[in-house]
């Protein structure tokens, strides 16, 4: 009697042997154990890409280089915001495993306008910055942008809110001109003092500031110190810019009410003229 479509006869199915199995139990088992002592060792794992830094607290030395915006020139970066740049590739060079992060800064300057490419297209200050950098070996995975800023107090609010905040890079080395270096300080540090919102636990950032040469003409040099000498008592402790801003959520309310390089009213006044000896330190 035939068995029904589909079925098979019981009588006519094959028995697997013992030593067959003994046989299989065995492969499976060797290559199970081969599987745990490869991933033991590491040898089934992707390595991890040299080229991108370590997040905190793995990392070494500092955890970013960060470059406040000085001007643009329309070759490039002009020659005192070169000599920072020259010191941040040095800085970066030098340093250990792994390397820190660049930050470049800046949109451009309220005090004149950003140059253009061969497109056309406007050409930002922390973009120009960190072509020089990499044409000079830093790799690209290194470099952070932060290309909203106009002034020294956006520099530092917007580098922390994009790049230190989000990961967690905390030891910063501030690289600028002597010129300039008394208010960068001034402001750097009180901006990564201040918590987030009030109530919060106060941030726990660690500065260096490395001054370097001026590289200003020595006309042009008297002309920028006289503005810097002005500016200073207003951002210095105790004066009424850090008084007003004890949270980065009030320094985003002064950013966008008080500061004419951001805030709205601005549009509804005309641009005023700025001294053309001073635009020369831009």
């Amino acid at each position: 009697m035939h068995s029904p479509r589909g079925r098979t006869d019981p009588r006519r199915r094959r028995r697997l042997s013992p030593s067959f199995i003994f046989g299989a139990s065995i492969g499976v088992a060797v290559a199970w154990t081969f599987n745990q002592i490869t991933l033991g060792l590491g040898l089934g794992r992707p390595p991890v890409p040299p080229t991108v830094p370590l997040s905190p607290p793995a990392a070494s030395g500092y955890h970013a280089l960060v470059i406040p915006a000085g001007g643009q020139g329309e070759d490039g970066p002009p020659p005192h915001v070169a000599a920072r740049l020259e010191r941040a590739v040095h800085m970066y060079t030098e340093s250990g495993y792994p390397k820190p992060y660049v930050i470049t800064t800046a949109w451009g300057t309220p005090h004149k306008p950003c140059p253009h490419d061969a497109a056309g297209f406007e050409r930002h200050e922390a973009a120009d910055n960190a072509r020089f950098l990499v044409e000079r070996g830093v790799p690209p995975s290194h470099i952070l942008e932060e290309s909203v800023s106009l002034e020294t107090v956006g520099n530092a609010f917007f580098a922390r809110v994009m790049h230190t905040e989000t990961r967690g890079l905390r030891r910063l080395a501030i690289i600028n001109n002597n010129f300039h270096m008394p208010r960068t300080r001034a402001v750097f540090e009180h901006v990564f003092r201040v918590p987030p919102r009030a109530g919060d636990p106060s941030t726990a950032y660690e500065l260096e500031f490395i001054a370097v040469e001026d590289r200003i003409a020595a006309d042009v040099l008297e002309v920028r110190l006289q503005k810097e000498a002005s500016a200073l008592p207003r951002f210095a402790t105790g004066g009424p810019w850090q008084l007003a801003t004890p949270t980065l959520r009030h320094m985003h309310e002064w950013l966008y009410q008080e500061n004419t390089a951001y805030a709205t009213k601005r549009l509804l006044e005309a641009r005023k003229p700025l001294d053309p000896e001073l635009m020369k330190s831009y």
